[in-house]
């Protein structure tokens, strides 16, 4: 009898939402902030005639904190697609279907102690033929990039479609979770970065389960 696992997410209950919160990033740029505000009111520090010109960088501490306190959505993946929300609320968030997503990426850079990760959809947006070229700089890069690459399967995939970005830096993501959900909700959708590392480890967990039951 065949079972199956869905890695690192226990019994998967139809959706996986991501939220803003508390990340490393988060609270070494909180701390690093306070540190260069705190050593401004040191004696003698600077120059009185400055007047704690460092507290220019407070609300910028103050926007982190209610951001990762806030807890609110930052991405949900559930039957219908993928909803991207924006960190300002009050902005209407972007819903897009998996009849339309391509592929789904999960990049992170930087030093631990000051990385940033952004979560990008891909998105079939097919243009008429003998239509007049896209004035977006992002889909005539992407169109650039293709006109050089060799493999038609890749060229095939991504022809005629935008990309969504979403910075994930503020927000506690676990790319084992997400990668999981898409793959359950929509096995034709690619995987690349992070996500692509764990849906090819999680499947081929799954193979080694299936062949030993």
């Amino acid at each position: 009898m065949k079972r199956v696992i869905m890695v690192g997410m226990g019994q998967f209950n139809g959706s996986y939402v991501v939220r803003y919160g508390w990340t490393r990033t988060g609270v070494m740029s909180v701390m690093a902030i306070a540190l260069l505000i705190g050593a401004g009111f040191l004696p003698h520090a600077e120059p009185p005639e400055m007047g704690h010109i460092e507290l220019v960088f407070s609300p910028f501490a103050v926007w982190i904190k209610a951001v990762c306190a806030s807890h609110r959505k930052s991405v949900q993946v559930d039957k219908q697609g993928i909803t991207l929300y924006r960190v300002l609320p009050f902005r209407r968030p972007e819903f897009v279907a998996w009849s339309e997503v391509v592929a789904v990426d999960r990049s992170a850079k930087g030093p631990p102690w000051r990385r940033s990760s952004d979560l990008e959809v891909y998105r079939r947006t097919p243009r008429p033929t003998g239509a007049r070229p896209s004035t977006n700089p992002r889909l005539e890069a992407l169109d650039t990039y293709l006109a050089a690459q060799v493999d038609p399967d890749f060229v095939e995939t991504f022809q005629n479609t935008s990309r969504i970005r979403r910075s994930t830096t503020l927000s506690r993501i676990d790319p084992v979770h997400l990668a999981t959900a898409v793959a359950h909700l929509a096995p034709g959708v690619r995987h690349f970065g992070d996500l692509g590392d764990v849906a090819l480890g999680g499947q081929a967990r799954g193979r080694q389960s299936d062949a030993t039951s």
